[in-house]
């Protein structure tokens, strides 16, 4: 099979600078955690060349730039999920449908997504997300009300809920 096109390219965020990355399907990823080699030899290895920019990033690029700039941005950019699992994919979509400003429990994704007792593989599944924030992994919270964890960017999760709640 031969390589697909892959654009590839970067957005500086008040929170840290992502990485985008997206083919003709839709986004591929959205990061911050990744330094560009390695998210370019990851795309490599997925059988996809890397090229500068593009219609798909510019878009993806104006909806986090409305974003950040507290405005409620439109449509979300499309998204490539042929290699997520479907689990992953349908959590993405409850997460997506969660109100801006709002929260929801990773027991109410997890049933949104048509797996009521599957709250911890919810968790598993938005830790794994490489869609953030157009998916608002952040808007998910524990059933108890508590923010809960996000790796090492725990600051990042509270910044973007009191960022929408503004």
């Amino acid at each position: 099979m031969p390589p697909r096109n892959a654009q590839f390219g970067s957005f500086d965020s008040p929170i840290g600078r992502f990485w985008l990355s997206g083919s003709d399907a839709g986004l591929l990823l959205i990061t911050r955690a990744e330094a560009p080699d390695r998210l370019l030899a990851g795309l490599a290895a997925r059988g996809f060349v890397a090229v500068p920019d593009g219609p798909l990033l510019a878009a993806a690029m104006g909806w986090m730039a409305a974003y950040f700039d507290g405005a409620r941005p439109g449509n979300a950019p499309l998204l490539d999920l042929a290699a997520v699992p479907r689990f992953d994919a349908a959590v993405y979509a409850a997460a997506m449908a969660i109100a801006y400003g709002a929260t929801a429990s990773y027991g109410d994704v997890a049933a949104a997504a048509g797996s009521p007792r599957a709250a911890r593989a919810a968790g598993g599944a938005m830790a794994r997300c490489l869609f953030f924030p157009v998916v608002p992994c952040h808007r998910v919270i524990h059933a108890d009300g508590s923010i809960g964890g996000w790796g090492p960017d725990l600051w990042v999760k509270r910044w973007l809920l009191e960022h929408e709640r503004a």
